[in-house]
């Protein structure tokens, strides 16, 4: 019992995200639930709604916890454009390396570190010009594509010989159609499905171009 009560006394928002994080790191979301979180803390489940209202306030924290890699030690420049750049460079590999961070594609934590990199892209758009409609709709379009991207990339990234396997078997699999009916799918086959971080960086280049002035 005294075990149990010292524990309470430690607990606050931040033990008890960081507890949240690694069972769902190591066992994945599906297999997460307040009562394994309570047993891992040594507490009663009620002890947690102490802290928060319900598991998805619990969720967004744990989410934004794991983007604290993106915004640790991220310094912007005299080039927005780059800060931009590198900014969403580090927030693909981390949303491709942590299970825990790809809770962000539910949607944004509005908490501390998620709150930093929507401040230095849209500080970084103001930067250059951009009229605010234009700076909301750039950090949009750059937002959704590198979550999206990420999500899409996420299944094959933990294992870079298998994602190699994995897109020769499509390519080979488009080789095989009927050159007759697919003419432009017969042409391409051999270079369909590039290295997915060469394909993230190409969009990425093409939008800052498109949606960012020089």
């Amino acid at each position: 019992m005294k075990a149990i009560e010292s524990q309470r006394g430690r607990l606050s928002r931040q033990s008890i995200a960081q507890s949240a994080a690694d069972i769902i790191g190591a066992e994945g979301l599906a297999a997460f639930s307040l009562r394994s979180l309570a047993k891992s803390l040594g507490v009663d489940p009620a002890a947690i709604y102490r802290h928060y209202e319900n598991l998805d306030d619990l969720l967004r924290d744990v989410a934004d916890l794991a983007l604290a890699p993106v915004t640790q030690k991220f310094v912007t420049s005299d080039d927005p454009k780059d800060d931009v750049r590198r900014l969403l460079l580090r927030l693909r590999h981390v949303l491709l390396t942590s299970g825990v961070a790809r809770l962000n594609a539910a949607g944004p934590s509005r908490h501390a570190h998620e709150l930093r990199i929507t401040e230095v892209m849209l500080d970084s758009f103001s930067k250059l010009g951009l009229p605010t409609k234009d700076a909301v709709m750039a950090y949009h379009v750059l937002i959704e594509f590198t979550v999206g991207s990420a999500s899409l990339d996420a299944p094959l990234a933990s294992s870079p010989a298998d994602r190699l396997d994995t897109y020769k078997r499509w390519r080979t699999d488009y080789k095989t159609v009927d050159a007759d009916t697919y003419p432009a799918i017969a042409a391409h086959a051999s270079r369909l499905y590039p290295s997915s971080e060469r394909v993230f960086a190409t969009g990425l280049e093409a939008l800052l171009s498109q949606l960012l002035p020089e």
